[in-house]
Order: structure tokens, then C-alpha cells, then sequence
């Protein structure tokens, strides 16, 4: 069992000036982490199991379910079931944007190219997107299959910062996770914006941790 681990607000050194923003998802910009956790609890309940919000925070979300130690067998079942009803249009009526998002993405994209940082699959971003008709905002995708092992491998923000021309210095990450530091392994400044999940996290002291999303532009563009 993990235990809860306040999180202090923490700010970075210098002021971020970054050529590129590159946005997580699931829990970033939309509710999906609640949806998937509520799949997982339905899912591994009829096995016997059950998780709370910091088993499935510190474990990577949709990923906790490794960490469990079922038999490959349960592990399988569990799976199946998740992704007959999560990873299909089924969601959509339950998916909600995150409160200031599209007013954030609409602000900033006047002044950066923006790019999706996702492990989540490429069909499953573009069906969000989609829907709330903001895949014009990002010029680029990062998802699952970018490059083997996802955001844990520096080539999925090396190929990103490549696709825009610039380093992955000149580069942000916007995310809600621990998966989301992963980033900085590429050089990558990353800013945090916390969950009810990834509260129970304690995040690397380099990334810079907000309160909302929408206060990203007063950082990002202070002569605003």
C-alpha cells in the first residue's frame, strides 16, 4: 500500500521560454485517467482485486495492472475486458475536457507549435481530439508506438523536438504524471499539473508543478 505523499508546489530556477509545447493526455487534458481507473476497479473486481488511487498513480495508470502479480490468465481477462469497453467509441459520451483547457490551447497556439506527448495508442488520441475539434492546435502526435517502451525511452522527445526543427532543450512537457518526467531523461523541462491520482505522487524536484492548466500562459507569455 502506498501512502500519501504531500507534494509541495515547486517552481523551477529560471523562466521558461520554450520553442515547442508538447501536452499529455489522459488526466492532462481530458478526464480519461478517472474513466480508466473506473474500468480497472470494474474490471479486476470480478477477480477478486481491488486498487486504490495511489496504487494506480504510482504505477503508471492503465500500466498498474503489471504490477499486481495476477497469472497470465487473469491478466489477459482483465485486459480484454478494459479494452472492449474503453478503447472504443463506447467512451465518448463519458469523456470530459479539462476545465480551461481550450481556452489554453487557443491562447497559446498563436505563439508555439504544440504537439501531443502520449503513451496512450495513436487511435485513441486522434477519436479525443476529434471529438472536441481540437486536433487542428497540434502538429504532431507522439503516442504509444512513436518508438519502443514510449516516453521512458529519450528517442520519443528526440524524434518530437527533430519533427519541429529545434533541441529537446527548447522543448516543454505539460503532463499530470510520473510517466510524464520522463521527459527530462531527454533533456526536456517538464511543468506537472497534479490529479487527484498523481497528488499521491512525488514528482523529481526539476519539474515545475501548477495548480491548473490555465496557468501555463501567464508563464509561458508574461508580457501577455
Amino acid at each position: 500500500m502506498y501512502h500519501f505523499n504531500p507534494m509541495p508546489r515547486k517552481h523551477s530556477g529560471g523562466t521558461l521560454r520554450p520553442k515547442v509545447i508538447i501536452f499529455d493526455v489522459d488526466g492532462l487534458l481530458f478526464n480519461t485517467d478517472e474513466l480508466m481507473f473506473i474500468e480497472l476497479q470494474r474490471a479486476l473486481s470480478e477477480s477478486g482485486v481491488s486498487i486504490d488511487e495511489s496504487f494506480f498513480a504510482n504505477h503508471d495508470y492503465d500500466d498498474c495492472v503489471y504490477a499486481l502479480g495476477l497469472s497470465k490468465e487473469r491478466l489477459d481477462a482483465v485486459l480484454q475486458k478494459i479494452r472492449t469497453r474503453y478503447y472504443s467509441d463506447e467512451i465518448l459520451p463519458h469523456v470530459r475536457m479539462r476545465h480551461g483547457v481550450s481556452e489554453t490551447l487557443k491562447c497559446l497556439s498563436s505563439s508555439f507549435p504544440m504537439a501531443i506527448g502520449s503513451g496512450e495508442a495513436e487511435e485513441q488520441i486522434v477519436r479525443y481530439l476529434r471529438h472536441f475539434s481540437i486536433e487542428d492546435y497540434f502538429s504532431f502526435i507522439g503516442h504509444g508506438k512513436t518508438v519502443p517502451r514510449r516516453k521512458d525511452n529519450p528517442e520519443y522527445f528526440f524524434t518530437i523536438a527533430k519533427h519541429f526543427g529545434v533541441s529537446p532543450e527548447e522543448c516543454l512537457h505539460v503532463g499530470d504524471s510520473l510517466y510524464d518526467q520522463q521527459a527530462l531523461k531527454a533533456g526536456v523541462p517538464v511543468v506537472i499539473i497534479p490529479t487527484k491520482f498523481s497528488r499521491h505522487c512525488a514528482f523529481d524536484p526539476r519539474c515545475q508543478i501548477l495548480e491548473s492548466i490555465e496557468e501555463l500562459p501567464s508563464i509561458l507569455l508574461p508580457n501577455r
